[in-house]
């Protein structure tokens, strides 16, 4: 009976957390009245200081010279970090800048501003992130569809990856895997 309780209390912590985190992620949307501000979006503009760490590559190869730096939603410049042969970044947010921040890596080799490569972060949770092309088409989508928020993120991240039209993989195959997709290649 007592493994029985504290079961139910597990269940019912666990799904109040549930209710929090949803509730954190639906007030980063704004999509509201620009003259109504409720206290979900100056409570969640800000948050306390923060250490992101990741990686940064291009398509071809790891991006081990440049720098790496992070603006927030004004704009403005809060923290840079030098990459010196090693595509590793360890950026410090700190707590005055204003979500939604986009990590901008500018590799020594680029010619070009297309060759810039960004990440967007609209939700402070998260602590560790790659800045791929990908992540730039990403971020570059998210603006086109009005600007860096938690939906046009995931909108943008559903379009931007390729959906195969056909399950091709052996999960949930039952006859004889010789046989499947024309047999052997």
């Amino acid at each position: 009976m007592n493994s029985l309780k504290q079961l139910y209390f597990l269940r019912v912590r666990a799904g109040a957390f549930l209710l929090i985190l949803l509730a954190g992620f639906t007030g980063c949307d704004n999509k509201s009245n620009n003259n109504v501000v409720t206290p979900t979006q100056t409570a969640r503009e800000h948050f306390k200081a923060v250490t992101l760490t990741g990686l940064v590559n291009n398509d071809i190869t790891p991006i081990h010279n440049g720098r790496v730096e992070a603006t927030d939603k004004n704009g403005k410049l809060v923290a840079s970090f030098e990459l010196k042969d090693n595509n590793k970044f360890k950026i410090k947010i700190p707590e005055t800048a204003a979500y939604p921040i986009v990590l901008t890596a500018f590799p020594e080799a680029a010619k070009s501003k297309d060759e810039h490569l960004r990440v967007a972060i609209a939700n402070p949770a998260p602590k560790y992130f790659d800045i791929t092309s990908l992540t730039t088409v990403i971020a570059k989508k998210a603006m086109a569809m009005g600007g860096y928020t938690n939906n046009n993120l995931m909108q943008a991240a559903l379009t931007a990856v390729a959906i195969p039209d056909k399950d091709r993989t052996m999960a949930g195959f039952k006859g004889d895997p010789t046989k499947q997709f024309g047999g052997w290649h």
